[in-house]
């Protein structure tokens, strides 16, 4: 079963590790045109998507890794773990809930150039939460 829970852990990191190239894909939204930007808004969408799915099995794998076959970790790296991966989680709804927003606006490029700085803002803060939640996760020896 262990075997089973990492392999949950590693395909599900690797799905939230693809969200390190959210900053890039909406920085060349600007340059798309109207069919093409239409698109990759709803690409964008099923990636938030399938990005909520990994972050639950991130924390069911995660925990029965660390309940069932581990050492119990200190409460610092729990709770710090839970928290950042939950406010990853909230990040990128709010990208969510933007793209959806813009989606549904008669003009969409328009509706970019609104939301376009705080998607930035938003989608480079989570490439920051998620390279702080690779290495805190990677190094559970330093909050022990």
């Amino acid at each position: 079963m262990y075997w089973f829970l990492v392999f949950l852990h590693v395909i599900s990191a690797v799905f939230l590790g693809s969200f390190l190239a959210l900053p890039f894909t909406i920085q060349s939204l600007a340059a798309r045109t109207e069919d093409k930007l239409k698109m990759s808004v709803n690409t964008i969408l099923y990636f938030t998507r399938f990005g909520h799915y990994a972050l639950i099995l991130l924390f069911l794998s995660g925990g029965g890794m660390v309940i069932g076959y581990g050492s119990y970790p200190s409460m610092l790296w729990v709770t710090l773990s839970t928290i950042i991966l939950i406010v990853i989680g909230g990040l990128m709804g709010v990208i969510s809930k933007r793209m959806k927003l813009m989606k549904h606006r008669e003009s969409l490029e328009e509706a970019l150039q609104e939301n376009l700085p705080k998607l930035k803002i938003l989608s480079w803060v989570t490439f920051v939460l998620i390279i702080i939640a690779v290495f805190i996760m990677t190094n559970r020896q330093l909050f022990s």
